[in-house]
Formats: C-alpha cells, sequence, structure tokens
C-alpha cells in the first residue's frame, strides 16, 4: 500500500566499469582478455591463448577510457540519488577483486591520497562517486531553497568498516568518525531492520563538509589498518548520506500536513572478490581472514538465492554482519546499484568471470522499493490507500445490485 517506483525500477541494477591495463602490466606484456563490445554488453577470453570468447549484457558497460565524470553520468547514480532525495533508500555496490577499482570508483584518488594533498584540484577532478553524488545533491538543495523554500532538507553523513580483528572469528565494525568507540554492534528493530548502534553521524550542509567527513574517515581507517597490520581489501566500507526532507503543508497525499521523508543512499566498498576463493580453500584454518572471507561467502549465498526466487524467510541475512547491514538493498525496500570492477589482464580472467557472473545473477533480484515516511504520515497514506479500494468495492456491488 506504499508508493512504489515503477516496476523496470525494481530489479537490481547491474554496471561492470572495465579498469585500463596497469604500467607494470603493461611492462610485462600482460594480454587483455576483457572488452566492452557496446553500452550493454562486454566480451570476455575466458581461455589465455584462445579464441574462445563469452558475451555478457548488462544494464551499462564502461570502456577503460571512461573518466569518473563519465562513470557518475552513465552508471545509473544520478537516478538513484534523485530517487534518494524523494525518500527511497539507495544503496551502490563497488563488487571486484582488489586492485580492479572500487576505491578508486566510489571514493576517487581520494581514497589513497595523503592528507595533506586530499583537497587538491586533481584530487577533486578525479572525485568518485561519493563526492560527485554529494556536489549535485547540494546543488538540487540550493534550487529548491531558491524556490520560496518549498522543501528543506537535511543531511548527516556516517562512516563504518567492517573488518576481522586479529583472531576475530565474526566481523567487527569500527565507526570510522569516531574509531575510540571500540566493535560496535549490529541490532534490529522492525521499524528500522538492521542498523548499527552508537553510530555518529555528522551534520553535512555543503558538500564541502561531506568531504572533510570522507577525509576524516579514510584518515582513521589508514591509521586503523595500520596500528592493526590490516589493509583495506580484507575488509567492508559503508559511507551513507541520509537524506531527511520536510515539505510545506498542502499536500493532498499527506492530508494537509507537512510531507516528511527519510532517504537515504550508502556506497558500499567491499572487500576483494578474492577472498571468496580463499574461504572456499582446503585446510584455510587463519582467523585473520575468516571473518570478511565468511561475510563475502554470504553475501554470495543471499545473490544466489535471491536470483533463484527463494522466499526472503529462507535467505541467510543474518550470517554476517554485512549481509544484514545490506538486507534492504537485495530483496528489500531500496534501491541498488552493483558496480562491478574488473582488471581487463588475462592473468585474472578467472576472477573477472566469476564478479561478472554474480552481477548477472544480481540482475535477477527483484526489490520493493518504498518511500520512507514518519509512521503517522504512512498511517495516513495506508488509510486513504485502503479507503479507495473499500470505495472501488462498494462501486462494484452498487453496480451488481
Amino acid at each position: 500500500r506504499r508508493r512504489m517506483v515503477r516496476d523496470e525500477s525494481s530489479c537490481v541494477r547491474a554496471v561492470v566499469r572495465l579498469r585500463p591495463l596497469l604500467a607494470h602490466e603493461l611492462d610485462r606484456g600482460e594480454e587483455e582478455c576483457c572488452e566492452v563490445r557496446d553500452a550493454t554488453s562486454m566480451l570476455v577470453r575466458t581461455a589465455p591463448g584462445t579464441r574462445q570468447w563469452r558475451q555478457y549484457a548488462f544494464d551499462a558497460c564502461l570502456p577503460s577510457d571512461r573518466s569518473q565524470k563519465q562513470a557518475f553520468q552513465e552508471s545509473g547514480v544520478t537516478s538513484l540519488l534523485d530517487s534518494a532525495i524523494e525518500g527511497y533508500a539507495g544503496t551502490v555496490l563497488a563488487y571486484g577483486q582488489t586492485g580492479s577499482g572500487k576505491t578508486h570508483t566510489i571514493l576517487g584518488r581520494l581514497g589513497q591520497a595523503a592528507d595533506a594533498s586530499s583537497r587538491g584540484e586533481d584530487v577533486k577532478r578525479d572525485d568518485g562517486l561519493v563526492m560527485r553524488s554529494a556536489k549535485r545533491l547540494f546543488r538540487k538543495i540550493d534550487t529548491d531553497d531558491a524556490a520560496a523554500g518549498a522543501v528543506h532538507y537535511t543531511v548527516s553523513a556516517s562512516f563504518t568498516e567492517i573488518y576481522n580483528a586479529p583472531g576475530a572469528v565474526n566481523e567487527c565494525i569500527c565507526d570510522l568518525l569516531c574509531p575510540d568507540t571500540g566493535n560496535l554492534q549490529v541490532r534490529y528493530s522492525q521499524k528500522h531492520g538492521f542498523f548499527v548502534s552508537d553510530l555518529q553521524e555528522v551534520a553535512c550542509r555543503s558538500a564541502a563538509d561531506v568531504r572533510a567527513v570522507l577525509e576524516a574517515g579514510v584518515h582513521n581507517r589508514r591509521v586503523g589498518a595500520t596500528q592493526l597490520n590490516r589493509d583495506s581489501s580484507r575488509s567492508h566500507a559503508l559511507f551513507t548520506l541520509r537524506i531527511d526532507s520536510e515539505r510545506a503543508a498542502g499536500d493532498d497525499e499527506a492530508g494537509g500536513a507537512p510531507a516528511r521523508t527519510y532517504g537515504k543512499i550508502t556506497f558500499v566498498d567491499l572487500a576483494g572478490s578474492e577472498r571468496l576463493k580463499e574461504s572456499l580453500s582446503e585446510g584455510n584454518a587463519r582467523k585473520e581472514t575468516q571473518a570478511i572471507n565468511k561475510s563475502l561467502f554470504t553475501l554470495g549465498k543471499v545473490i544466489a538465492q535471491l536470483a533463484q526466487g527463494k522466499n526472503a524467510r529462507h535467505v541467510p541475512y543474518r550470517d554476517s554482519k554485512l549481509t544484514q547491514l545490506l538486507q534492504e538493498s537485495f530483496g528489500g525496500g531500496a534501491l541498488c546499484l552493483m558496480v562491478t570492477c574488473i582488471s581487463p589482464a588475462a592473468a585474472h580472467a578467472e576472477e573477472s568471470v566469476n564478479s561478472l557472473n554474480y552481477a548477472q545473477k544480481a540482475m535477477n533480484i527483484r526489490n520493493r522499493p518504498v518511500v520512507r515516511l514518519d509512521e503517522h504520515q504512512q498511517l495516513m497514506v495506508d488509510l486513504r490507500h485502503e479507503n479507495a479500494a473499500l470505495r472501488r468495492e462498494l462501486e462494484v456491488y452498487r453496480a451488481r445490485f
């Protein structure tokens, strides 16, 4: 009974981004095994030294010469962001092996830059999906403010990392904006679903504020990795922008009351997908990798079961903290965009094929996106829909008798 997005938007959207060969790959004469054929399809040579090519089709395929700006424009992130502004929840998930370009796609050079140079113009020109979304968001807010203040927005950001501490069997969650809080817990409520308790949210009034939050989180992630001898390929990072809006009173749909919506968009930089193969290798009992391997393995099971049309009650969301936090994104009430990053190097052909196969499975998952309203407003909308349905039923009876 809630307002739905159009049907074609309810499937998980899958986009593939191909990175160019790196300098050291060119130096050793690495062959390319992947090529983008057109805007929605690509070819992969499955066996090195042969002409056996496999064709894949996706919602969009971005060749290696695409700039960060073009990736933002062509991936579908802008549509997802606009829906989040309207009150929907959206997730942008970067998947692929270590070194395939996930962090570059999500954060740009900010993901690797030293603090002293992170504000340089070169870094800003190379901004990833997060900062480009933030700029678009605040342009929209400024436009609405100029229109007689018809909509009032409140934006806040949070930044978490899911990692494995030495000797830990289960994932640990760190608040990258307040790392001293220690290992945070995932809670569940009927109203909010799964969420991280005691997570700090920072108010953002401009894109510059979002950049400052990103810089602080990336710095804390780097410091934590050094202290605990871990690297980003073995952890997941989740950056969320919450977008609360209040429209002026008088909207008939809201019964004349101010319309409040609670949208959000979450950007997820997953650990390297090659960790999934590690988790399946015989005799691998290294505790320092078990937790992250488990979360990727569970995500793979969730995607596979939902793609087969399995009932959500039998999908193993609760088997890892990562899949708990992504439940809304896969088979739930959010919009989801999966950006699969792959290397063109023939040496990585097997891993590239595995990543592409996961992306194709994800395309078969259907979500049920809903606008996130406050309880009173949702009740009003539900009652109006129920009243309209009863009126239609009454008209049918009147026509019969």
